[in-house]
């Protein structure tokens, strides 16, 4: 679902917590000195229950303390991810010495977000009413303010974990805060990268892949990477760098087929658009239970990497000098082509990149490029990190349509 509207954390302590009144009013305080917002307490159960409602914003957000273990249940499928032990190695652990917990909601409407109720929702629709919070702004507002919450929580007691349900992440109280820190969206807060792929023969290297999960609640899709040479965390710099491109102002998706990469050209990856029950399989034929785009990686020089497939750099010409060796050979497909390639490099140049065009077939790729002078390399080389945020591929991203 687009921009969900109900958003949640979960936190997990192994004591007792009397601080929910206290993370309450720190939230006001801060939250109106960031925004002007002037919130009202609707509903109150002193130190285990409060509702707060902004009028202007019909923003609503909720505290609750529950004095009993979380239903560890709910844990299970973010468990399932490596990714998950990767960041947080004894998540299992911490989760079993769980006593209480603190849950927090923020959303948007008086109705508190039972319009995702599916007959409400079809209810609703049905007599044209609007879903409320249904925009990107407002959705990366009440992300922001469950963010907000939760680290004042954490500055008030350390918990064992954060649930995320968002992205369903699970993460420590320090790494969390860690993560939370930064003011991406979406971010490694909101992208959770289940890790996949064959199990690799005695001598070789691992081949991994991602499947995200949060991605469609900005795209209406979630991206995959098929298990390939390349290390995941490079890929998952690539999957940001996506993400950023088409939720940035003017932002755009990459259109089917063509490729995307930062100005330096030290990156290629072409973009391939997968409806829901299309083959998504790596080994054997899996159908996708959602709508995907898929990122195949052609070019990656920080890791000596080319592709076969991918169409060498010199091979770019003047688009708009419409050559006769590339054009087709009826006027209105001429005419088809050049008004495509007019409205792609409308929206490449529109997020500040370049658009480009390469005829394949001509000159052999390189087998072992040198990088060039500057290449903007992924940064961390520990997964879940501040620094895992798409940026370093963010500086011109533009777009190339090969053919």
């Amino acid at each position: 679902m687009l921009y969900p509207n109900r958003l949640q954390a979960a936190l997990l302590f192994d004591r007792r917590i009397h601080d929910l009144e206290a993370i309450m009013r720190d939230f006001v305080r801060i939250e109106g000195m960031r925004s002007s917002v002037s919130f009202h307490l609707s509903e109150t159960n002193p130190g285990l229950f409060y509702r707060l409602f902004d009028a202007t914003d019909e923003l609503m957000v909720t505290f609750e303390y529950v004095d009993r273990p979380a239903n560890a249940q709910v844990f299970q499928p973010a468990l399932s991810s490596v990714y998950t032990g990767i960041v947080t190695p004894d998540i299992r652990e911490r989760i079993t010495r769980c006593d209480s917990h603190i849950l927090v909601e923020v959303s948007h409407g008086v109705m508190a977000g039972v319009e995702e109720n599916p007959e409400i929702a079809a209810m609703f629709e049905a007599i044209g009413r609007e879903r409320s919070g249904a925009s990107q702004p407002q959705f990366e507002r009440r992300l922001a303010a469950l963010a907000l919450i939760t680290r004042i929580a954490i500055d008030h007691a350390m918990p064992l974990a954060v649930h995320w349900t968002q992205s369903d992440t699970l993460l420590s109280g320090e790494m969390f805060d860690r993560i939370a820190a930064g003011n991406d969206a979406p971010g490694p807060l909101h992208i959770h990268p289940f890790l996949f792929g064959p199990t690799a023969a005695p001598g070789e290297s691992a081949r991994v892949g991602i499947r995200t999960f949060g991605a469609r609640h900005w795209l209406g899709r979630e991206i995959i990477v098929q298990p390939n040479v390349l290390p995941w965390a490079a890929n998952l710099e690539t999957i940001f760098a996506f993400l950023r491109v088409t939720t940035m102002p003017n932002g755009y998706v990459i259109p089917d087929g063509d490729t995307f990469g930062p100005e330096d050209r030290s990156l290629s990856y072409r973009v391939l658009h997968h409806d829901a029950r299309a083959n998504i399989g790596y080994a054997s034929p899996e159908p996708a239970d959602v709508p995907f785009y898929e990122l195949v990686p052609l070019k990656h020089l920080q890791y000596g990497f080319v592709a076969d497939e991918h169409v060498p750099d010199a091979n770019a010409f003047d688009d708009r000098a419409f050559p006769l060796d590339i054009m087709p050979e009826g006027q209105d497909e001429r005419m088809a082509l050049a008004n495509e390639w007019f409205e792609k490099r409308k929206l490449a140049e529109g997020i500040g990149g370049r658009f480009e065009v390469r005829k394949a077939g001509e000159g052999d790729a390189p087998l072992a490029p040198e990088p060039p002078t500057r290449v903007i390399a992924p940064t961390p080389s520990q997964p879940g990190l501040p620094g895992l945020t798409g940026r370093g591929l963010r500086s011109r991203v533009f777009g190339r349509k090969e053919g």
